[in-house]
């Protein structure tokens, strides 16, 4: 089964390469404006709208597991992302592993 994820961090987007697809291991990455419910959500927390777009989105997917993402660890602005309804915290560099594991993706 396929798994879908929606992505809101460009230079991650771009640095690994993705476009539509995660990875081999069988995930569809969705536009902002799908109507599809994602299994996952992955947030750049350098984006000016990250904390508005967490509570969002956490509105419209109450189940759905929110991860951000950042280069550097700021503590403040991690628990600012929680109260907003993200889930986890990965770096950035991470957080393709992270995402993969929560969603049982094979290696």
């Amino acid at each position: 089964m396929t798994k879908k994820i929606l992505l809101l961090c460009h230079d991650l987007t771009t640095r690994l390469r993705l476009t539509h697809v995660w990875s081999a291991a069988g995930v569809t990455m969705l536009k902002r404006t799908d109507t599809e419910p994602p299994d996952c959500i992955v947030i750049d927390l350098s984006r000016r709208d990250a904390l508005a777009e967490i509570s969002r989105l956490r509105a419209i997917h109450p189940q759905t597991c929110i991860f951000t993402c950042a280069a550097n660890f700021d503590q403040t602005l991690v628990e600012a992302a929680q109260q907003a309804g993200a889930t986890e915290f990965a770096a950035r560099s991470f957080v393709d592993k992270r995402v993969a594991r929560r969603l049982q993706l094979p290696g």
